[in-house]
């Protein structure tokens, strides 16, 4: 696992308290027996829903969230910018099974502390979950040069200017942002749609999707 430095937690081997969010049983009570073979970790609570682990992380103030993308309802994506929006300084990992670069990239620059897939094994997982006690980001091997991108400020685009000051979504509120990632990630099926309605265009499919009552402009 690769990892990239960020503000430290926790460096000893205080209680670290632990929200689990994601709908499926199974791997929460998985992710629970993980952690709970190492003392230092306490789960102060599960959540199957978005406004589950938002109560619970303003109820527990943990030190990680470990949290699927899938939530029903409201996405991971949605936890994560209404947590950043309070201030909740809780590190937060996600949970996926998206092996996608988009979904990485995403969430990194939304704030959260890491990008784990869910086929990992349990001491991989371990290891990942201590890098991130130690103040590190962690991401799957072939992500980790988004952790450069995302975790040095001080890197120069072409220009000599910071990157982060020209990032092109940066005028785009985090819901925009995440709308934006999921159009660009839509944009393969998207072709194959337009191939089999025997449409030209984008602006053809916007057109069919109104003529027949699918959008509301």
């Amino acid at each position: 696992m690769n990892v990239g430095m960020v503000e430290n937690l926790n460096t000893d081997n205080a209680t670290i308290k632990v929200v689990i969010a994601d709908d499926h049983n199974l791997l929460r009570h998985a992710v629970r027996g993980i952690l709970e073979t190492e003392s230092r970790y306490l789960i102060v609570g599960e959540a199957s829903t978005a406004e589950q682990a938002i109560a619970l992380v303003e109820k527990e103030h943990p030190d990680i969230l470990i949290l699927d993308l899938g939530l029903p309802q409201r996405s991971g994506m949605d936890v994560i910018h209404e947590l950043k929006g309070k201030k909740i300084h809780t590190k937060i990992v996600i949970l996926s099974m998206y092996d996608d670069e988009i979904k990485v990239k995403q969430a990194l620059a939304s704030g959260s502390d890491g990008y784990l897939l869910k086929d990992f094994s349990p001491d991989e997982f371990l290891i990942a979950m201590n890098s991130v006690v130690s103040g590190k980001k962690v991401v799957p091997p072939k992500f980790n040069h988004l952790l450069t991108q995302v975790s040095d400020p001080s890197s120069k685009n072409a220009n000599g200017s910071s990157s982060t000051a020209t990032d092109p979504l940066e005028i785009l509120s985090p819901r925009e942002r995440e709308m934006f990632f999921l159009l660009v990630e839509g944009l393969p099926n998207r072709a194959r749609v337009i191939k089999k309605l025997q449409l030209s265009s984008n602006a053809d499919l916007i057109r069919y999707a109104i003529k027949h009552g699918l959008v509301i402009v």
